[in-house]
């Protein structure tokens, strides 16, 4: 797998996000990663939190 630009990422943290994105379908990955990245950058890490720390490009029913 090339990640190259993605060297700050921990190896071990980008290969279970990769597995995970690859067991989703396609449709749902954006919606993974906005979440996941916003339950990151919450400090309790709940999913309304993660929704309410990003700017939410979908509608509410993509993320429900």
């Amino acid at each position: 797998m090339d990640n190259k630009g993605y060297g700050n990422i921990p190896s071990t943290l980008f290969e279970c996000i990769t597995f995970l994105v690859r067991a989703l379908p396609i449709r749902s990955v954006p919606t993974f990663i906005e979440l996941l990245v916003g339950a990151m950058i919450t400090q309790s890490g709940f999913v309304t939190e993660a929704w309410l720390a990003i700017n939410p490009v979908r509608s509410w029913s993509a993320y429900y």
